[in-house]
């Protein structure tokens, strides 16, 4: 008997943490990139939902999608702005970043 009970604790211990998981995982997605409102910018935003810290998961989403986006220009991404919303738990939370695409060789952080 003692084993059975030992088993049930095991199953229940291992269905809470895969519940727990599940929970505390972000899910993510990225719009497409589309034009900015000034010459030569653009925009993308990343969504998450799922865990307090979901905004990591929109940002890095969203800087992935700028950066693949410059490098199928051989370029590389300048940061103009960007703006976070939603912040609370399980709360959907986005990172919209305006960008522009600069040659590898040019210093972003003047442009």
């Amino acid at each position: 008997m003692a084993s059975i009970l030992r088993s049930s604790d095991f199953l229940r211990t291992a269905f809470g943490a895969l519940a727990l998981s599940l929970v505390l995982t972000a899910c993510g997605t990225t719009s497409d990139v589309t034009a900015g409102t000034q010459p030569n910018t653009f925009k993308v935003t990343g969504k998450a939902t799922g865990t307090r810290m979901s905004w990591v998961t929109a940002r890095s989403k969203a800087m992935d999608a700028a950066n693949d986006y410059c490098k199928q220009r051989s370029q590389r991404v300048a940061i103009q702005t960007e703006a976070i919303s939603g912040v609370r738990s399980l709360e959907e939370q986005t990172s919209t970043i305006a960008f522009r695409c600069v040659p590898e060789t040019t210093n972003a952080a003047t442009n």
